[in-house]
This record gives C-alpha cells, sequence and structure tokens, in this order.
C-alpha cells in the first residue's frame, strides 16, 4: 500500500556525491547515457533493456528525453520519458507487447504541480492525476534506465508515480556506502543507494562518480539488472 513516510535528512557527503552530475548537465547538451542492462530474475538471465538519455536546453533549464526497449521472456516493452531538469515527468509513452500482441499503452502528460496518466489494456482503460509535491519522479514497472533520475532529484525523499501501476508513493532515499562492481571486464567504483517505501521494501541503485546507473535490484521482484559495459 502507498502511504506517506517521513524524510530522515541525507548525509551531506551523499547530498554532495548526488549533485555533482546535476552541476556539470547543466552546462552541457546531447547524450547523457546510453547502454544496455542485462536482467536476470532469481539469478538467471531473462533478457535485456537498451537505453538512450539525451539532454537539450529549454526555456528555464534543461529537459530530457530517456528511450528504451526492453525484451524480457515473452513481454516487449517500449517507453518514451520527458523530464524537466529535476527528473519531474512531464510526457510519458509505453507499449507493451506479450508474445506479439499489444495488450497495454500508457500515455501521460503534466506540469510541474500535476501529471495525469492514461492506462488501456485489452478490458479497458483507466486514467489518474497526480498531484507533485516536493519533486517527484516516474518510476515504471521493472523499467530499469528510469532510476538514473533518481540523482537529479536532490533529496532524501519524494514521490514516485507508477504510471502502468497507477500508484504513488512517497519513498526514501537511504546511502548504502561505496562499493566496486565488474561491469563487463571492468572494476568500476560506484556509491550504493536503497529507495525505501514506508513498507520497508527496498530499491537498490548503484551509481558511478557521474550519477550513471550501474547497477538495479529489485528484491521483492527478484530481479537484477547490471549494465553490459561501463559508462563512456
Amino acid at each position: 500500500m502507498f502511504l506517506p513516510c517521513a524524510r530522515p535528512r541525507l548525509p551531506l557527503v551523499a547530498l554532495a556525491f548526488l549533485s555533482l552530475p546535476v552541476a556539470a548537465a547543466a552546462q552541457q547538451s546531447g547524450v547523457v547515457d546510453e547502454g544496455t542492462f542485462m536482467v536476470s530474475r532469481n539469478g538467471a538471465p531473462i533478457g535485456r533493456e537498451s537505453f538512450r538519455i539525451v539532454r537539450a536546453p529549454a526555456p528555464g533549464g534543461q529537459v530530457y528525453q530517456a528511450r528504451s526497449q526492453s525484451a524480457l521472456g515473452a513481454d516487449r516493452l517500449t517507453t518514451i520519458l520527458g523530464t524537466d531538469s529535476t527528473g519531474a515527468p512531464v510526457s510519458y509513452e509505453a507499449e507493451l507487447s506479450r508474445n506479439g500482441q499489444v495488450v497495454e499503452r500508457a500515455r501521460g502528460s503534466g506540469s510541474t504541480s500535476r501529471f495525469t496518466v492514461l492506462v488501456q489494456t485489452r478490458t479497458g482503460e483507466a486514467s489518474r492525476e497526480y498531484v507533485l509535491e516536493n519533486g517527484a519522479l516516474l518510476l515504471d514497472d521493472e523499467v530499469v534506465h528510469q532510476f538514473h533520475f533518481v540523482g537529479l532529484a536532490l533529496s532524501d525523499g519524494f514521490d514516485v508515480i507508477a504510471p502502468r501501476a497507477t500508484g504513488q508513493a512517497r519513498l526514501r532515499l537511504e546511502p548504502r556506502g561505496t562499493e566496486t562492481l565488474l561491469i563487463g571486464r571492468s572494476r568500476v567504483a560506484s556509491r550504493r543507494f536503497a529507495l525505501l517505501d514506508p513498507a520497508g521494501t527496498a530499491r537498490e541503485i548503484w551509481l558511478d562518480g557521474q550519477g550513471r546507473l550501474l547497477k538495479v535490484a529489485l528484491p521483492d521482484k527478484s530481479l537484477v539488472a547490471v549494465r553490459d559495459d561501463p559508462p563512456r
């Protein structure tokens, strides 16, 4: 169940780590990151997700567009997410196919204070409007690369929209130290964070020194996603 939760403060060193890539991002346009994740469930590979995130100047700051294609078992999912400079969603499109047949489409749009999502399935459609307060992110179910935007939120807690699940929760961000990961054939230094919901369920992420996503773990779904190669 999605319920409000308290907002403990992050240590200043953790906030400083997260703020570094944002400061750099404000000065540049172009490709922020792109790559491919290998996704496993219970230790067995089930597919891959490829993604590309680009940044462009816009009135009042920067905007981001993140595109992905994933093949996980019989499912094929394509997504396009547009955000503002803080990672808050302004547009979203998703299409899910299973065994070659489209079974679900989602479309979202909004402003700085509200975001509306329409989900269409074979059995009908549902629409929901979300109120965006004190920062918000969109994290679609089992879409890995969208955790990149946690590094832009610069907050110890924020609302998270699950668009196709039509849910919203207040999550808190907890630093969990440093770790060296094996990405491809390279060892890459990372900082580990956990996003915790009110029930204590964790979504764990690993970021490199430039805020680029290296690994995601969703223990409640028995999913782990690791990049095929280090960021360039």
